[in-house]
């Protein structure tokens, strides 16, 4: 069966599976997760723990072997194996395949990876074992449009409540950063205890907890979202990323989208990437994608020192062309 994050806990308190998977990018919601499963595993008497990590690599003999051998207590045990980005290979593939058609009674599967690839490992044998007998956990990044309503939930878990200028607040203040999120509203919960949460409370105790990478700059620009560009900007100057890592970001979907507008096929770019960027190659136009790339050059040229100004100021009038609201020509000269 199939299981979403915020479903996982109700069907905790009613049952326990021999196996579950859960699956995803998005870290904290990951661990959030396994936490779950190990304390409700705790609760029903599954005292005993084996941790089997492709960190330092995995004995798929010796999994298999700790979950048919007797308990060391003779109670119950948790095996968990924790893939990350790197999956079973054939062998270790068929040893998951046979645990899961002879499910010891008194063990249980816990096994965590990264995303999964929808064609390959959603058809694969071990995965479609593990699902048929257990659970299967997608964890998914939370979206900018749907992080206020995960903020709002984690508020009411914690007994607070806020208005929409303090939650817009929080949202600035901690996207792309989950973690430093919830505790910062487990900090408000201590200070403000049962509280309705105000702008002025969130900027007594909140830090700037935001966390971006280049990759965001561009689905901003993507979205013409021009507000959140020029703080994922802001951001990533802070933080030291170099300018030539989001300028190489920036500069490959102008030159896609250009070609797009002048009638070419873009190469080199994932489809996806491409079909997010058509809507914008044509609201832009070709006009102005040949101005985008004259300003992408000037950072470029400004960066080796063959003309002055600041880059992070030239890429910033560069991302605002791009967002559909460019400064006036005489200031992108």
């Amino acid at each position: 069966m199939q299981l979403k994050p915020e479903q996982l806990s109700r069907h905790l308190g009613q049952q326990l599976l021999p196996a579950y998977l859960v699956a995803g990018d998005e870290p904290f919601q990951l661990g959030e997760c396994t936490d779950l499963i190990r304390r409700h595993a705790r609760e029903k008497g599954y005292a005993e723990r084996h941790l089997f990590s492709s960190d330092t690599g995995i004995d798929w003999d010796g999994v298999y072997s700790e979950a048919h051998s007797m308990s060391l207590f003779g109670g119950q045990r948790l095996i968990e194996i924790r893939l990350g980005t790197k999956r079973p290979d054939k062998a270790a593939s068929e040893t998951l395949v046979q645990l899961c058609k002879e499910p010891a009674p008194d063990t249980l599967l816990l096994i965590s990876a990264s995303k999964l690839d929808r064609r390959k490992d959603m058809n694969s044998a071990w995965v479609k074992a593990i699902s048929g007998i257990g659970a299967l956990t997608e964890i998914w990044p939370v979206q900018p449009g749907r992080l206020p309503q995960w903020i709002e939930g984690r508020l009411r878990q914690a007994g607070l409540s806020a208005t929409p200028d303090a939650v817009a607040l929080m949202c600035e203040r901690s996207e792309g950063n989950l973690l430093a999120c919830a505790q910062e509203i487990d900090k408000l919960a201590l200070l403000f205890p049962g509280g309705a949460i105000e702008p002025a409370q969130i900027q007594q105790a909140m830090g700037n907890s935001s966390r971006f990478s280049p990759f965001d700059l561009g689905d901003a620009i993507s979205a013409s979202d021009l507000p959140r560009a020029l703080r994922i900007i802001d951001t990533l100057r802070s933080e030291g990323v170099e300018i030539p890592v989001v300028l190489w970001g920036v500069a490959r979907d102008v030159r896609a989208m250009a070609a797009m507008a002048a009638g070419q096929a873009p190469g080199g770019m994932p489809p996806q990437r491409l079909r997010q960027l058509e809507g914008l190659a044509r609201k832009l136009g070709q006009d102005s994608l040949q101005q985008a790339l004259i300003l992408a050059a000037r950072v470029d040229q400004t960066l080796k020192g063959m003309q002055g100004g600041d880059p992070w100021q030239h890429l910033t009038t560069l991302v605002m062309r791009l967002c559909g609201k460019p400064l006036p020509p005489l200031y992108e000269r």
